[in-house]
């Protein structure tokens, strides 16, 4: 389960395993940034500088998808599905519709229906990022 959380003060991922979950929180005034996967009884902080920017492509993605389907919700959380060759992540945007992320490298592809279709091609090998906390939360 993958969570994105776009608000005026923080921006936030979290991805949540059975066992552990990984906690990305940035604090726009402060610019302070805490990245960790935690578990019962452990914390492994994760000081990558791809992960971080893996995180921001997705806010801002998420923070494009809500102007566009003029969601009042802060919060986007749906299943992130693990294929061979891409992620896909289906966020829910309003309490009845979702959106589909389709990431593969560094190349996302997401799609809210008729009012959001959008291709992207980022400098950060998103997907990479995201199977690098997977394995991390898993191995926790």
């Amino acid at each position: 389960m993958l969570s994105v959380v776009v608000s005026p003060y923080v921006r936030s991922i979290s991805l949540i395993g059975d066992r552990a979950a990984f906690l990305m929180q940035y604090h726009l005034e402060t610019k302070s940034l805490y990245s960790a996967v935690v578990g019962k009884e452990s914390e492994e902080k994760i000081d990558d500088e791809e992960v971080a920017r893996a995180g921001r492509v997705l806010a801002r993605l998420m923070s494009l998808i809500a102007k566009a389907t003029k969601s009042r919700y802060y919060s986007y959380t749906g299943p992130l599905q693990v294929e061979e060759r891409r992620l896909v992540f289906r966020p829910y945007i309003s309490p009845t519709s979702t959106a589909r992320i389709y990431i593969e490298g560094n190349r996302i592809v997401a799609d809210a229906g008729d009012v959001f279709k959008k291709k992207i091609r980022t400098k950060t090998d998103v997907e990479k990022a995201l199977r690098t906390i997977l394995s991390k939360v898993h191995n926790a």
